[in-house]
């Protein structure tokens, strides 16, 4: 099931992750990471502040992809040797909720947010001069909530450009 995307405005979040880089054969790491994090706050003394997720921070398809599994927390931590410190930024996204029934259903989630967000004109939070595209914000969050028939529900989300006028094309 993936529900119809919408846009909406997220505040600043901050979160701890473990930071690595993965081919997307190499995405079942994210369990183990997910509860390496989950262990690393318990010991902490600490308490999730919302779902953990995955974060997109590079997406060259012909490469690894350069990600941070983690989990919002408030207040914001102290990371260390293994665990990183950011935010989710605030600004504009796009959202949908899916559920995975089979195994491609991760992927076909993330092609019709994409093809929904060109047929509405909307761009991205993403630069590209470097060769590989780097996010402003791209993560699937793990949603505590089931579906009616039981699955586990995701969230989705990318950042958006406000002003698509406000886009810097590089010459270079």
């Amino acid at each position: 099931m993936i529900e119809q995307p919408f846009r909406n405005i997220r505040g600043t979040q901050p979160y701890v992750a473990i930071a690595t880089a993965v081919t997307m054969d190499e995405f079942d790491i994210v369990g183990s990471l997910t509860g390496e994090v989950y262990a690393w706050l318990e010991r902490q003394g600490a308490f999730p502040a919302g779902p953990s997720f995955v974060r997109i921070l590079t997406s060259d398809m012909t490469a690894k992809l350069d990600i941070e599994v983690g989990v919002l927390v408030d207040p914001p931590l102290k990371g260390d040797e293994r665990i990183v410190v950011g935010s989710i930024p605030s600004g504009s996204y796009v959202t949908l909720f899916y559920t995975v029934e089979e195994e491609n259903d991760h992927v076909q989630a993330n092609v019709e947010i994409q093809a929904w967000a060109s047929n509405k004109g909307l761009v991205w939070q993403i630069d590209g001069s470097s060769g590989a595209y780097v996010w402003g914000g791209r993560f699937t969050f793990d949603r505590p909530d089931k579906s009616s028939d039981g699955n586990q529900v995701f969230e989705l989300t990318y950042q958006i450009i406000d002003n698509p006028a406000d886009i810097r094309v590089s010459t270079e």
